[in-house]
């Protein structure tokens, strides 16, 4: 049997004429570059391998590495402290790596092959398909196989090796690649924010319209109030809840102990700020169980010494932050401070509850219906203190109802100095809306009682 008769049948001399001027002898050059090439594959797959590891990692397992000694973890410790820098780095460092290997491929290809037109009778196809093919097709499966895929597989069991690793590489990158990661991480953060603000009032919209269509008929208003009190927990702030200035009860700390009993007796209230020479200099909260012992005591007693440290607090600050607060510090009090630290108010456990469940009144709490009271002819009579929010409730209306015409206003008797625009006098009427407020009398330069009427024009 002839041995170059089988060789070719099975290579035709006219597909070797092809193959022959198609493919090159590739030159030392190409040779370096193919090997370059490999080096990149290999450091990408450090990189995907890296990413898997680094993220990978639990909370627990986290803990654990804080205690260690050992250099590696430290440095692991550090590089997650910092995540968005570490993982900026790693996808610059991957994307270099990708452009690396496409541009070396394209050089080795185009110095190796030699595409031409193939005519197949009943079709051509051009050259520019086998450069796809090869370019594309060919080079991107095995970057993302040996580059991505295999060792972001081989990661995901044994991240810890890894990472330890590699922790030394990417604390030298992070350094190095440092200014870049500032410009990345600031200008993605602004982008960051503003997308989850859009899609935080979106969410909450759908959110409220799925409440109002889900609910059946037998849901009571209370119900459906307190699952919009949840979705909205999120995005109140502690002024809209706070208890303003004018309304806090507090101590002198110059005060001797039989004054500050009466006050006490007075006010029945479990805690007191306690306050130096003005309200804006807050010493600290005394507990009144904390007087219970010392209750027979004469009018020297040194009281002052019972004072806990109070818990300060922004009025910017959002109340389910405060929550988690007052849960960490076992506080169920904050004193309120404006932006140039003057003291606003105080915000209670009692008051952030109140947004989700409503009203919880106790023996020492006015009653609803003595800040808002129906009278025969349909009108009502409002405290000017009353909080908008509890208003709204009161005349059943939503929440936001008073919320374009408030301006800065939390209580009733702000919302009708914001409408006049000025300080009003008695007798004084404003419309908004389906109603027209009407000042009744004034208390320490301030709206004490306030009448509200429909402004609605009879037929």
């Amino acid at each position: 049997m002839d041995p170059s008769g089988s060789i070719s049948g099975i290579l035709n001399p006219h597909l070797l004429v092809v193959i022959y001027s198609i493919v090159h002898v590739p030159s030392t050059g190409v040779m370096a570059s193919a090997f370059v090439m490999l080096l990149l594959i290999m450091c990408s797959a450090v990189m995907a391998a890296s990413e898997i590891a680094f993220f990978s990692i639990s909370a627990a397992e986290l803990d654990e590495l804080k205690e260690s000694e050992e250099r590696s973890d430290q440095r692991l410790v550090k590089l997650l402290e910092r995540p968005k820098y570490l993982l900026s780095t790693i996808l610059i460092g991957n994307n270099l790596i990708n452009i690396g290997v496409i541009v070396i491929s394209y050089f080795i290809i185009t110095n190796v092959f030699s595409f031409e037109d193939v005519n197949l009778g009943f079709l051509i196809l051009p050259k520019g398909v086998f450069d796809f093919i090869v370019n594309v097709i060919i080079v991107t499966f095995f970057l993302v196989l040996f580059g991505e895929a295999i060792p972001k597989v081989y990661a995901t069991h044994n991240k810890l090796p890894i990472a330890r690793s590699v922790s030394g590489l990417f604390t030298f990158l992070n350094k190095l690649l440092s200014p870049i990661n500032f410009l990345l991480v600031n200008s993605t953060a602004v982008i960051e924010k503003r997308i989850k603000r859009h899609n935080a009032e979106i969410d909450i919209d759908e959110i409220n319209k799925a409440i109002d269509i889900t609910v059946d008929n037998k849901a009571s208003k209370n119900d459906v109030k307190m699952l919009k009190g949840i979705v909205h927990f999120g995005n109140i702030t502690v002024r809209q809840v706070m208890r303003p200035r004018m309304d806090v009860a507090a101590a002198d700390v110059e005060w001797d102990f039989l004054k500050l009993i009466s006050f006490v007796k007075e006010n029945g209230y479990s805690r007191l700020p306690v306050f130096k020479e003005s309200i804006d200099n807050i010493q600290g909260v005394l507990y009144i169980k904390d007087l219970l012992e010392h209750i027979h005591q004469g009018k020297d007693f040194q009281w002052q010494k019972l004072i806990r440290e109070a818990l300060h607090t922004p009025e910017t600050k959002k109340i389910d932050d405060l929550l988690r607060e007052f849960q960490e510090t076992r506080k169920h009090l904050a004193i309120v401070v404006d932006e140039f630290g003057g003291t606003s108010g105080i915000v209670t456990l009692e008051d952030i509850v109140e947004e989700v469940i409503g009203d919880i009144n106790d023996e020492s709490d006015e009653s609803a219906d003595s800040q808002l009271r129906k009278n025969p002819d349909g009108s009502y009579i409002v405290e000017g203190i009353m909080q908008l929010g509890d208003l709204a409730k009161g005349l059943e209306l939503d929440n936001d109802y008073f919320e374009e015409a408030k301006g800065d206003a939390e209580t009733v008797g702000g919302l009708v100095v914001e409408l006049f625009g000025r300080i009003p006098k008695v007798g004084d009427e404003v419309a908004l809306h389906n109603f027209k407020f009407k000042v009744l009398s004034f208390k320490k330069n301030r709206i004490e009682k306030l009448k509200i009427f429909n402004n609605t024009p009879q037929s």
